[in-house]
């Protein structure tokens, strides 16, 4: 989705906003009942357990996360925070995710913060994870595994820009996956433009963007692969609106929410949302 999470004014926002976002408006994973036709077949059990294993990921990441962000508010973690930053030169290429490569090196340290070496495990383990579910199951899709785990599991992979060679491998299975279970096409969107970023290519539909450096602007964080015009003919085939659109509404005071969706005071944003059409 985080998510998708990004840096600087991105990742505090998302942050906060999908640690207090609620799933009750989705699906919930189903739980296995008996059938009136027979018993529950191996597959329905199978599908039951992997969504309980998303959902808990998922949680355990949206903790994680706000969790890094109580910890940035000692000056002290957040200036050694931006010394690994420039030490990584990650910003050359990637400028808006690159906590995973950061938080890892900073992790070798040996007087490196137990939260930073916890985020490091918990990257490199979950996003393997992410990984072999995939390879083991397929993309774990609405009908199997629910409205609930099959959204977040969206935003896991979202975050998994420390295995971004993989991620960019399954983009023909994120679009087939997008038109099938109907998705957001903002979702669609940022994780095509997020993974172009992060291999340090630009991005393709314009979804990273925000508020602009003085108030009352907007800009894009990345730059296009082509012009805007181009852009928008992209974004109407998928359903989103124009980039200036986005940009004005950045102007009137949007923050930036999940998968870098410009939220505009009053509206509310919860996990339903990842299968609505964008606002």
């Amino acid at each position: 989705m985080a998510t998708f999470i990004a840096n600087k004014t991105v990742a505090p926002l998302l942050s906060a906003v999908l640690a207090i976002v609620s799933a009750s408006a989705l699906t919930p994973v189903r739980a296995v009942q008996a059938s009136p036709f027979g018993p529950v077949t191996s597959t329905a059990r199978h599908d039951e357990v992997l969504a309980r294993e998303i959902v808990q990921l998922f949680n355990a990441d949206q903790a994680l996360l706000a969790d890094l962000e109580k910890a940035k508010q000692d000056p002290a973690f957040r200036q050694t925070l931006e010394s690994y930053v420039d030490c990584s030169k990650v910003k050359e290429h990637n400028p808006n995710f690159y906590d995973s490569v950061v938080y890892a090196l900073w992790a070798q340290a040996p007087d490196a913060p137990e939260i930073v070496r916890r985020y490091a495990r918990f990257r490199k383990t979950t996003d393997a994870r992410v990984q072999s579910i995939v390879a083991e199951n397929g993309w774990p899709q609405r009908a199997a595994v629910g409205d609930e785990a099959g959204a977040e599991f969206f935003f896991l992979f979202g975050h998994a820009d420390g295995d971004n060679v993989w991620r960019v491998s399954q983009l023909a299975n994120i679009k087939r996956v997008f038109r099938e279970d109907h998705f957001n096409p903002r979702l669609y969107a940022h994780l095509c433009d997020r993974l172009a970023e992060v291999a340090g290519k630009p991005q393709i539909y314009g979804s990273i963007m925000g508020p602009g450096d003085t108030p009352g602007s907007a800009k894009l964080y990345w730059p296009l692969m082509d012009n805007m015009a181009a852009a928008d003919e992209r974004r109407a085939q998928i359903g989103l609106p124009s980039i200036e659109s986005d940009l004005d509404r950045f102007r009137q005071g949007a923050v930036i929410g999940p998968y870098m969706t410009p939220i505009v005071k009053g509206e509310d944003w919860s996990m339903a949302d990842v299968y609505r059409a964008p606002w």
